[in-house]
């Protein structure tokens, strides 16, 4: 891990023993919402201006707080992405038998 990362890890860290796991779910949660009516209003309004600038930034909170989700129940980076492998065999799978 970088030192960025590690700095980052630390600070997550503590924001995590600071607020709790519940609190820090329930942020997730929060964020995550935040994300889908974000996406719902650059399909409507289309991905400019403060749409656009909404949606980089509520992709970078869901960003975080998957990471503080990661450190809160021991999911390692390597976890995840043998579940990103399959899943993206099986999306290409998926194209294959269409093409």
């Amino acid at each position: 891990m970088g030192e960025k990362m590690e700095k980052y890890a630390a600070i997550l860290e503590e924001n995590i023993k600071e607020h709790g796991i519940v609190e820090e779910t329930v942020i997730a949660m929060e964020e995550c919402a935040e994300l889908i009516q974000a996406i719902s209003k650059v399909k409507r309004y289309g991905f400019v201006g403060e749409y656009k600038d909404n949606l980089i930034e509520e992709i970078a909170d869901v960003s975080i707080v998957i990471r503080e989700i990661m450190m809160i129940f021991g999911i390692s980076v390597g976890d995840i992405n043998e579940v990103i492998d399959s899943k993206i065999q099986r999306i290409n799978s998926r194209l294959e038998e269409r093409r």
